[in-house]
């Protein structure tokens, strides 16, 4: 089936069109995941980086307090001798007590180091609670790096001791410095590109800390947030503090990142779109323009044969010798024949004034025009057929400045266009009225009638090229759809315009304005 070839074929591209945006959309989407499980993986990085970070300055803090704290401590020594193997053994107990922790809890905690000394060893016996001594032997007591080693022995057992201990006696908890974990953040955040805004909160079953000027909705959203991490993962005996991060605008900042491709996409699909409906816009104008061509044929074959045929009959009927002539049959034969010529003349005349207008080569031949003298001239001509339908046609010639720099052809044909569709549109009786009037330096030509009217939605379209307006039988008023378009191509060339006052069954008035001083100026 082959009825409507444009419409099946406008439905398979739609349909392909409709797949194509459906294909970009879906793999749109997919890169928006992509770009959020991207953001995701970034944003925990980084909180994973700031709890390492806060481990690192926690464990340097531990470390310069444990240092300082060294000097807050007593030490005292007590000399002993005792006998081995018959010799006599001296040694020496160094004991140390320190009052302070690092969590600046007064403590009493006593260290022992013994050093010990005979005359073929001296050792180094290093006594730290109740661990096992760790002995160092064959070293000099007079040797300088004796006296260095123990120092940084002590040093490197205080450190150790430092971070390994856990008061959990106390219930110990670190202070957050929420400055510190704010500047890391923000710091991690930057280094792995997300400018996006944020807001942030540090919370446990016993403690909440949020940024000031955070409302009660975002602290419930930064709660809730799966962007969270312990600060203190690894230590089990303290109540968990969690980092929890809340981006407001992630899906904005994201949309952000993906601007060139979502413009690129957004581009190619409204270009798509345009070209579809231009494709498929020209293709129903084409169509619509072939149908209205195959109308003008034929009404153009029917206007054509019916003056050839009254032409060819009245003259068959002037050279037949068998029919008696008297001077009033000649008179109306002649006179046919010079009506249906003129006729047949100012449809020839139309259509190539419409290839004139199609190729873009309308030319006006600017003078000095009587325009009330031009309309007499047109009431004449169309005054017999007005009369032969006892009809009635009125001139107002009320303009004071009635001569104007214009083409006589055609403003003569304006004219003429206007009144003929004043007759062909009057159903009964025709009662056709023009006037004048002076119109701030133009003046207004106005051809009235009692026919049959046209409805708005016909008003926008009488102006086009082969557009007639329907008048019950198809078209049962004979035209070409030629005229009004002219008439509104040449009113425009002189810089005039047309418009036109109707209503169906009421008649029409159609009035145009054209300039004292005339239309464009010619080239020479």
């Amino acid at each position: 089936m082959r009825e409507h070839p444009i419409g099946w074929i406008t439905v398979l591209t739609a349909i392909a069109l409709l797949g194509l945006i459906a294909t970009q959309l879906y793999w749109i989407n997919n890169a928006f995941t992509l770009k959020q499980q991207h953001f995701s993986l970034s944003v925990n990085e980084a909180l994973s980086n700031v709890v390492y970070k806060l481990e690192k300055q926690h464990a340097a803090a531990k470390i310069k307090r444990r240092l300082n704290l060294r000097k807050q401590g007593m030490r005292w020594m007590l000399k002993s001798d005792s006998m081995k193997g018959g010799d006599m053994d001296q040694s020496i107990n160094i004991y140390e007590e320190l009052t302070t922790d690092s969590a600046g809890v007064v403590l009493h905690k006593t260290r022992k180091k013994t050093v010990s000394n005979d005359s073929s060893r001296v050792g180094v016996n290093i006594n730290v609670g109740s661990d096992d001594p760790f002995v160092i032997t064959h070293i000099d007591s007079s040797d300088d790096r004796f006296n260095w080693m123990v120092k940084q022995s002590d040093m490197v057992s205080d450190i150790f001791d430092e971070l390994v201990s856990i008061n959990i006696y106390k219930g110990y908890n670190d202070k957050v410095d929420t400055f510190l974990i704010d500047s890391i953040l923000k710091a991690e955040l930057l280094d792995k590109c997300l400018s996006a805004a944020y807001d942030y909160g540090i919370y446990s079953k016993t403690y909440n800390y949020f940024p000031a000027g955070t409302n009660a909705e975002s602290q419930k959203e930064i709660i809730n947030s799966s962007y969270k991490i312990n600060l203190s993962p690894d230590n089990v005996f303290i109540t968990p503090q969690y980092l929890s991060v809340y981006f407001p605008f992630e899906r904005n900042f994201i949309l952000q990142t993906m601007w060139l491709m979502l413009t690129g996409s957004g581009i190619l699909v409204l270009v798509i779109i345009f070209s579809f409906y231009y494709t498929v816009a020209t293709i129903l104008k084409q169509k619509k323009l072939s149908d209205i061509k195959n109308d003008f044929i034929n009404n153009m074959t029917h206007e054509l044969k019916t003056p050839i045929s009254t032409v060819s009959l009245a003259s068959e009927m002037l050279g037949d010798s068998s029919i008696e002539k008297s001077k009033d049959k000649f008179d109306h034969y002649v006179r046919i024949i010079k009506e249906e010529n003129q006729r047949l003349g100012l449809l020839v005349e139309n259509i190539l004034q419409t290839a004139v207008l199609d190729k873009g080569q309308f030319k006006l031949r600017m003078q000095e025009v009587d325009v009330h003298e031009i309309i007499d001239r047109v009431i004449s001509n169309i005054r017999l057929q007005v009369e032969k339908r006892e009809g009635e046609i009125h001139l107002e010639k009320n303009a004071m400045q009635n001569i104007l720099n214009a083409d006589r052809v055609h403003l003569t044909n304006i004219i003429y266009n206007l009144a003929d569709n004043a007759l062909k549109y009057s159903e009964q009786k025709p009662a056709i009225k023009i006037s004048t009037e002076d119109r701030n330096g133009e003046i207004m030509i106005s051809v009235s009638d009692n026919g049959i009217g046209i409805s708005k939605e016909n008003q926008k379209k009488i102006f086009d090229t082969f557009y007639r307006v329907p008048t019950g039988n198809v078209h049962n008023v004979k035209g070409f759809g030629l005229g009004l378009s002219y008439v509104k191509a040449a009113v425009e060339k002189h810089n005039g315009h047309v418009s036109v006052e109707s209503e169906v069954g009421k008649g029409s008035i159609f009035k145009i304005f054209i300039p004292l001083s005339g239309g464009e100026k010619q080239k020479t």
